[in-house]
């Protein structure tokens, strides 16, 4: 069995202890008894083994020696301190450097993560300042929307409105149309009634709506028996913001050159005449 330290002084505790317990009792004389009955066995009785007692009966000269340690004896040299091994000295200062490096490379990391802080608030602050330049042009924007929108989609009253009188004299006209620059075709076909009406010197309405305050080209076609395939007409007008523009064409003159033909005459509506009736 493997004799280890903690056997070694489990050991010496125990058998110090045990003897100045000894040392300590009193002695006291017990009175030995006359005489006891011996039984007689031909075999020999189990008794119960002790895994200590059999330990210290192995090691009995270990255990020996090591009481023998904690007996004092005298000894002839002086109890000066010996002269310390310099290595041991190197071993604190260099762990004294460790630490001292260890700290260092703690404040590079914590001022390198300062200077990344840093960094970042002076990007989120160039990102802000981006923002609010965006916020600015987008308010601009905004204005700008809103002057068209006022211009445009809102109480519009810049309107235009065509009308037509005359008849021409060699050729019948069956219908009119009117396209302007956004797409939109006005068609207006002539009735028995109305061609009566234009004869008699009457003025037929052909449009009557809102357009853009700007200058646009306004296509015209007339259909009629002179003409297989009507070739159209332009008319430029530039009408003015907030009124009503009238555009007059005058049928009388059309011929074999279709809606080129026609003379045409605008003027804008002015409001502060009193009705003709007044």
């Amino acid at each position: 069995m493997r004799l280890t330290s903690f056997h070694v002084r489990a050991i010496a505790f125990l058998t110090l202890g045990a003897a100045l317990a000894a040392a300590a009792a009193p002695r006291v004389h017990a009175q030995v008894p006359a005489s006891t009955d011996v039984k007689v066995e031909r075999i020999k009785p189990e008794r119960e083994k002790y895994e200590t007692v059999r330990f210290l009966k192995q090691n009995r000269d270990f255990v020996r020696r090591r009481f023998d340690l904690l007996r004092e004896k005298p000894v002839g040299a002086s109890g000066d301190a010996g002269s310390i091994d310099p290595r041991y000295l190197e071993y604190s200062k260099m762990l004294a450097a460790v630490l001292a490096d260890r700290d260092s490379v703690t404040r590079a990391a914590e001022a390198r993560d300062r200077l990344t802080l840093l960094a970042s608030i002076t990007e989120l602050g160039q990102l802000e300042t981006q923002l609010d330049q965006m916020d600015r042009l987008l308010a601009a924007q905004r204005g700008r929307l809103g002057v068209l929108q006022n211009d445009f989609t809102g109480r519009q009253q810049t309107a235009l409105v065509v009308v037509a009188s005359g008849w021409p004299a060699e050729a019948t006209v069956d219908s009119i149309t009117i396209a302007l620059e956004d797409g939109s075709r006005t068609t207006v076909t002539l009735t028995d009634a109305q061609r009566a009406s234009l004869r008699d010197g009457g003025v037929l309405q052909l449009f009557h709506g809102f357009v853009e305050p700007r200058q646009q080209a306004f296509e015209l076609t007339l259909a009629g028996n002179r003409w297989a395939a009507p070739a159209p007409a332009w008319v430029t007008l530039d009408p003015a913001r907030d009124r009503i523009t009238f555009l007059k064409l005058d049928l009388s003159s059309v011929a074999q050159g279709g809606a080129a033909d026609m003379s045409a005459r605008t003027w804008i509506h002015d409001e502060s005449l009193p009705p003709g009736d007044s």
